[in-house]
């Protein structure tokens, strides 16, 4: 099996981990518990991509804009199109990032990372492992959230309420 057919075999996994970050991020406030970690905040930046797939052909539909858009995402949703984009914005301590991450492959796109700056004298490596640090800090936290996914999912508690009150929240269609 090539490793293209795994993906199409487990893309459901991805766009099901968005569907509950969309749900956590609005139960929950935004806060997630990372453990020894810390806590990050994390919400949607109303960019919602969603896709259905039919017998003839596709249909997608990207919402944009603040919450009567997302109010269309949460419709599309309820209607039975999967999420497989969307804009994220990551809040850790004073570190903020917004970035675009798609459901096949988990990438991340548009990183925009917290400004870094260079006083004078300061090494100019310095600066450069720093930048590379604000980058792979939320691909570690994604990785994390994406654990605590994993691990919701396979509990035995997933079915008896964690995916009751996520189909409850998508069943109502709005903010609660």
């Amino acid at each position: 099996m090539s490793v293209f057919d795994e993906v199409r075999e487990h893309e459901s996994l991805g766009r099901d981990f968005l569907v509950w970050l969309w749900f956590r991020s609005e139960t929950l406030d935004g806060v997630f518990d990372l453990g020894d970690d810390g806590e990050v905040e994390l919400w949607f930046e109303g960019k919602i991509t969603l896709q259905t797939d039919g017998e003839r052909s596709t249909q997608t539909i990207t919402c944009t804009g603040e919450s009567a858009r997302i109010r269309e995402a949460r419709f599309a949703l309820r209607e039975a199109k999967k999420v497989t984009r969307a804009r994220l914005h990551l809040k850790e301590g004073r570190d903020e990032w917004s970035f675009e991450l798609d459901s096949t492959w988990l990438n991340f796109h548009s990183l925009k990372t917290p400004k870094t700056f260079r006083e004078k004298g300061e090494d100019p490596e310095a600066l450069f492992y720093e930048r590379i640090f604000l980058v792979e800090k939320p691909v570690a936290i994604m990785s994390a959230l994406f654990l605590r996914y994993l691990e919701a999912r396979l509990s035995p508690t997933w079915e008896a309420e964690e995916f009751p009150s996520l189909i409850k929240w998508v069943r109502e269609g709005v903010s609660p």
